[in-house]
């Protein structure tokens, strides 16, 4: 059963944020937000997962610690907490995000302190407050599930009965690590404004949408319930460049942080998949939380829109068989066929994976070399990645491409042997 705790009522501006991620320099911006904005902390709420991907664990719980601001546990915490031996996002065994995660959650569990895991032990699992007249709950996933991923496409039904079981009007939820709104009566009901789902997305990563801001929101009740979205920027080269000092770390999700695109989309639904690389706007994500006004990447441009933002620069899909997005669904591949697709996954991380007889370095610039040998643009990205996660450098990666390559040119000229033989045989 979920710990809840009732804050009372809150009034004047409310800032939420989720997903520090183990970025400070983000958490130091957004706390630095709510000063600049005169939020004081009994006005600030995290959604959770406070630790996670990036390099300062200890110094974020610490900082949140000392804002003194209200925050809940995301899955993160709850798992670090129980002494659990992986984050709890249920990815699939040997995909991408597995792989990743067993980087950065172990990573994570080394570098929190007693004192981290007693204060995340006292986070609640849910806040819930009145604010406007409206009764709002805080939650990370869905009230079945902290883990729950649930996104703007979800199905609104679906929220609806969620914010049904929780008894409230507005839900904010977090995880799935993307800012949306979603208003969810039917526009025939009473009150077409209410059941709203919120998310405020995360500070510690970008949106997916090829910048390198992160998000947060605010709530205002001046004149009712109204609420607005923000981007954060922040020192995002420097959190990077602390990320890359130890490759303990997951390099793929430092280069989101200057990118803004995320390694994998394994556990994104195909409507918030498509819009990856589409920068976000604020009044976007507000008109958006009418179902009149969301529409998916593949729509028509041509729909004609009230606002300034959704569809006239989204620049259409180029037709092509292979495609690099679809090494960030890989995991996906399990879905047609789970038993063998997990055979194969097992199979694959218990040969690719850790030092054995080989080292986790050395088998990584093999498969590198293997991947331009064999010409696969799929697992030269992947094994470039994986070779610099293993601790090889660039000399160490050309030098495995040249030897792949030298083998490739020799078994091209012992075929001139044969060659030989032949002319000989026709010509004596």
């Amino acid at each position: 059963m979920m710990n809840e705790r009732n804050l009372g009522t809150l009034s004047g501006p409310v800032l939420i944020f989720g997903g520090a991620y183990s970025n400070l320099d983000a958490l130091v911006a957004v706390r630095e937000e709510a000063r600049r904005r005169g939020i004081p902390p009994g006005n600030v709420i995290c959604t959770g997962d406070t630790p996670g991907y990036c390099a300062e664990p200890q110094e974020c719980l610490e900082a949140l610690a000392d804002w003194n601001c209200h925050a809940i546990a995301g899955n993160v915490e709850t798992n670090l907490v129980n002494g659990t031996d992986d984050c709890g996002c249920g990815f699939g065994d040997g995909s991408r995000c597995d792989m990743f995660a067993k980087l950065w959650y172990s990573y994570a569990a080394r570098h929190v302190t007693e004192a981290n895991l007693q204060f995340m032990a006292e986070l609640p699992d849910v806040l819930r407050f009145t604010y406007a007249g409206k009764e709002v709950v805080v939650l990370h996933g869905s009230p079945r599930n902290q883990s729950e991923f649930v996104w703007r496409s979800t199905p609104a039904e679906l929220k609806a009965q969620f914010c049904a079981d929780a008894g409230a009007e507005v839900v904010i939820g977090g995880h799935c690590g993307l800012p949306f709104a979603h208003y969810l009566a039917n526009p025939a009901d009473q009150q077409p404004g209410l059941p709203l789902w919120l998310n405020a997305g995360v500070i510690g990563m970008p949106a997916n949408d090829g910048t390198p801001r992160t998000w947060f929101m605010t709530l205002r009740d001046a004149e009712g319930f109204d609420f607005d979205f923000h981007p954060l920027d922040y020192a995002h080269r420097t959190a990077k460049a602390k990320m890359m000092d130890d490759r303990r770390l997951p390099v793929a999700y430092a280069a989101t942080l200057t990118t803004g695109i995320w390694d994998n989309t394994e556990i994104m639904p195909p409507a918030e998949e498509l819009r990856e690389g589409q920068a976000l706007h604020p009044e976007q994500l507000k008109a958006e939380a009418s179902p009149a006004h969301y529409l998916p990447v593949s729509a028509p441009a041509a729909a004609p829109s009230k606002t300034n933002f959704p569809l006239k620069d989204i620049p259409k899909a180029m037709h092509k068989y292979t495609d690099p997005k679809d090494l960030k669904s890989f995991g996906k591949i399990v879905e047609w066929q789970e038993d063998m697709g997990n055979k194969f996954f097992d199979w694959y991380s218990g040969v690719t994976e850790g030092d054995t007889a080989l080292t986790a370095r050395e088998k990584a610039l093999i498969a590198l070399a293997v991947s331009h040998a064999i010409q696969c643009s799929y697992c030269i990205d992947a094994y470039t990645t994986n070779s610099l996660q293993s601790g090889a450098d660039e000399e160490q990666m050309m030098e495995a491409v040249h030897v792949a390559a030298a083998v490739k040119a020799g078994t091209t000229l012992i075929y001139a042997r044969q060659m030989q033989r032949q002319v000989d045989k026709v010509t004596m």
